[in-house]
């Protein structure tokens, strides 16, 4: 059935990539940061399908992720690692008969957050995908490198330089941590640039309202932010972006929700290690 098989792909691909952040932040004094080094925050996620499709209920659809491991090296300069990993599991995984076991790493630059590289390892069903981006702040370019290794050899699928890039684009997790260190209020709006591969849009945050969010680990007064892209969605699906952040000084992410066209994607926070 290619209906939850586009959904499972979807309900891991798409709730990090359309985070909202400030364009650039001073992180240069970390203890002014709203979250330590080896913040691991996990969530469960569930799809729930398009009302026509009302023979099939709510499913479990696997795990995210996210770590904050901390500062590393990237090409010769300083950089935080971010590791997100996303795995598929219960009723969605066994209908679309394809398991995700997905690895992204994100290398930001520590004082702005402007991304400088990404490293994503790609495990979806026979799929298999290793991609490398560089951002070359200096000449405004970037360097995309992608590897079909589903095939022996593997194969080489592009291998680009793209030009005219703004100097300080930011990753989706780089936007994420961002965000966290903004003074939330009602109606607040940020318009930013986010990058995914060599794809590059700008993109608009804004705070609706405070409520109450319910989750495995508690109930929490939370900032609901609603999030766009202005100049056509990362994905060819599209879609709008719901995330919710404790309101309180961690900010932390405790629930996000997306709405593509084949029905929802609601993720939970579940735990929260340090």
């Amino acid at each position: 059935m290619r209906t939850p098989r586009f959904a499972l792909v979807t309900t891991f691909l798409l709730p990090f990539v359309l985070a909202a952040a400030p364009a650039y932040q001073d992180l240069t004094r970390r203890e002014a940061t709203p979250f330590p080094i080896g913040e691991q925050l996990v969530y469960g996620v569930r799809w729930d399908p398009p009302w026509y499709f009302f023979f099939l209920p709510t499913m479990d659809a696997g795990e995210v992720n996210l770590k904050l491991e901390g500062e590393t090296e990237y090409h010769n300069k300083k950089a935080l690692k971010i590791l997100l990993l996303a795995q598929s599991s219960g009723a969605l995984a066994r209908m679309a008969g394809m398991k995700i076991e997905d690895e992204f790493v994100f290398y930001t630059e520590p004082k702005t957050l402007c991304a400088l590289g990404v490293s994503r390892k790609i495990r979806e069903g026979k799929r298999k995908r290793h991609i490398e981006v560089e951002y070359l702040r200096e000449t405004n370019q970037l360097h995309i490198l992608e590897i079909d290794e589903s095939v022996t050899p593997p194969k080489v699928k592009k291998d680009e330089i793209k030009d005219n890039v703004p100097s300080c684009i930011q990753d989706p997790l780089s936007a994420l941590y961002s965000f966290r260190t903004s003074q939330l209020r009602v109606a607040h709006l940020q318009t930013f640039v986010i990058g995914y591969d060599d794809r590059i849009k700008e993109v608009s945050s804004r705070v609706e309202k405070q409520e109450i969010i319910e989750t495995p680990v508690g109930k929490f007064p939370a900032w609901k932010v609603t999030t766009i892209s202005l100049m056509g969605g990362l994905f060819k699906e599209g879609g709008q972006f719901r995330i919710w952040f404790s309101a309180d000084e961690k900010k932390i992410p405790l629930q996000f929700e997306i709405k593509v066209r084949l029905g929802k994607v609601l993720g939970k926070l579940e735990q929260v290690k340090y």
